[in-house]
């Protein structure tokens, strides 16, 4: 089978939390499918240890978990159905999601960057999807992370470097054209903490700005579970939300590609 393949990195918004009804439900697609790693999160009082378990990683269809119970979104599943929509997806090809996100992760706690536990792993899982086929590439990198850096207090220009060189590693492996996307907070948890995670979202921005091929993704408008389900779950975006995120990263994907 040969794939289109997303990268899809970051913390819980990119995993997926958000909660709550939708506008319509999303169609399982029997062209979009998960890479996933078996994996186990330990939160401690100053780390989160990560361990991923010595298996084969899983290839899966693509669809929201349930998670407690609850069904919880994902945006890179409105991004893959906005792109079969636009007839990017090749009758003879598949898209393949590389999950690579990990809720709570961030570059302080040396989580993410070159070398890192996550980092390494990401490139691990899209190296063996690239194994697959010999005409298997990659076609995006989605990112959405930060409000971690923001919340530990990361020197705002140390932790643009460090996503800067993980980006110019990234492309440096796969393509210097690969498109990549990051996104800003919610607004809701933003706006209450705004001293610190106005110079975090400022540096993403300027990257997005400065390094070709790349897009910023507003959000400002976009609820969060809390505003949605009044669960006090304000940093995070609700189901719903993730799915127009997913719509205007691809929308940013769409305008790169044009560019």
């Amino acid at each position: 089978m040969r794939y289109d393949i997303i990268v899809q990195g970051g913390q819980s918004n990119a995993e997926g939390t958000g909660c709550g009804p939708v506008a319509r439900e999303l169609p399982i697609s029997p062209n979009v499918w998960y890479l996933d790693a078996e994996k186990t999160v330990e939160v401690g009082e100053d780390n989160m240890i990560i361990t991923y378990a010595d298996k084969p990683f899983q290839i899966v269809p693509a669809a929201e978990r349930v998670v407690n119970g609850n069904v919880t979104g994902d945006f890179s599943l409105t991004f893959a159905e906005e792109y079969e929509k636009a007839r990017l997806l090749q009758a003879d090809r598949k898209l393949l999601i590389v999950r690579a996100a990990i809720g709570g992760t961030g570059f302080k706690k040396n989580h993410w960057g070159i070398g890192k536990v996550l980092y390494n792993k990401l490139l691990e899982m899209t190296d063996y999807a690239l194994s697959l086929h010999p005409e298997n590439r990659v076609i995006g990198f989605l990112w959405h992370q930060g409000e971690h850096d923001a919340f530990e207090g990361s020197e705002p220009n140390e932790f643009k470097a460090q996503l800067t060189a993980q980006l110019h590693d990234f492309r440096a492996r796969y393509g210097e054209d690969i498109p990549f996307i990051a996104g800003d907070f919610a607004r809701e948890w933003k706006s209450k903490n705004e001293e610190i995670c106005r110079p975090i979202v400022q540096k993403i921005r300027d990257l997005t700005a400065e390094e070709k091929h790349c897009a910023f993704v507003e959000t400002a408008d976009l609820l969060s579970n809390n505003e949605t389900l009044q669960n006090g779950d304000d940093i995070h975006f609700s189901r719903q939300s993730l799915h127009l995120l997913g719509e205007r990263y691809f929308q940013a994907f769409q305008s790169i590609k044009n560019n």
